[in-house]
């Protein structure tokens, strides 16, 4: 997308779905003949609020984002939003924002493989 300024919460509203597709094509690869109900309840628990809140935490207290990437993410926390999760607080709410336009950014600056090597990293903190 070059230089077009994309607003953080949809960069976000871009990167949960990237980052869905990952996890879930990620347990797919990982075992082939699961269900898809079995699936589902694998999927949820990485990309519901609290699952993307700890991945972010995580990720930047083991130095695996870069000190840009943190800025992407910590912009868009900041950022206001008239939806809240069900089962998250507002912190874990807002970090897994943080997150999602993260992956949003990289997605749309064509990044795919920083996307791949953080999506591992994540899968297999799960």
């Amino acid at each position: 997308m070059g230089n077009i300024d994309v607003h953080d919460l949809t960069k976000a509203y871009l990167g949960d779905a990237v980052y869905g597709t990952y996890i879930r094509r990620n347990i797919i690869e990982e075992t082939p003949t699961i269900r898809a109900d079995v699936a589902h309840r694998e999927a949820n628990a990485l990309v519901s609020a609290k699952g993307q809140s700890h991945a972010l935490l995580t990720l930047r207290e083991a130095g695996f984002i870069t000190e840009e990437e943190w800025d992407i993410a910590r912009k868009a926390r900041n950022k206001s939003s008239a939806t809240r999760a069900k089962n998250a607080s507002i912190k874990e709410y807002r970090n897994a924002t943080g997150m999602e336009a993260l992956i949003g950014e990289l997605y749309l600056s064509g990044k795919h493989e920083r996307i791949e090597e953080i999506m591992k990293e994540i899968y297999k903190l799960g």
